[in-house]
């Protein structure tokens, strides 16, 4: 079995991922514009069939890795409530990924509540570690 013991891993797992999904969901906007201006400017059509299916596959690749550094957090989390405020942020961006047509918004709002959630558990751990040491 596994230590016990908290570290900060997973947590920075999990708010490096969230950034980088979010960069990811910032990107598409950013691509279409590109593409309606490449459009507009040359004659002709850049990504005519959409984007790529790789470039959507990340999407599930952020979920995967989100879900093992909130697996990992959650296992020791420092309280009942963060534990319950990661798995929620996750799910909604699982649901934000697969209702993605309808939904994309709510993953910025999910990896925001991620990221979020993540630094308030390391920064809990942190503030009950200096207890522990003030107290022995």
């Amino acid at each position: 079995m596994g230590s016990n013991k908290y570290t900060a891993g997973a947590d920075k797992l999990g708010i490096a991922s969230a950034v980088i999904c979010t960069v990811h969901c910032l990107v598409v906007p950013a691509l279409f514009l590109f593409k309606y201006w490449w459009t507009n400017t040359t004659g002709k059509t850049l990504f005519s069939g959409g984007l790529p299916v790789w470039w959507e596959l990340f999407d599930y690749l952020f979920l995967i890795v989100g879900f093992i550094a909130v697996y990992h957090a959650s296992s020791h989390a420092a309280g009942r409530n963060i534990k319950k405020a990661l798995w929620f942020f996750w799910c909604c961006l699982g649901i934000a990924v697969v209702f993605e047509n309808s939904l994309h918004w709510m993953a910025y709002i999910a990896s925001a509540g991620l990221i979020g959630t993540h630094f308030i558990n390391i920064r809990k751990h942190q503030k009950n570690a200096m207890k522990a040491k003030t107290i022995v």
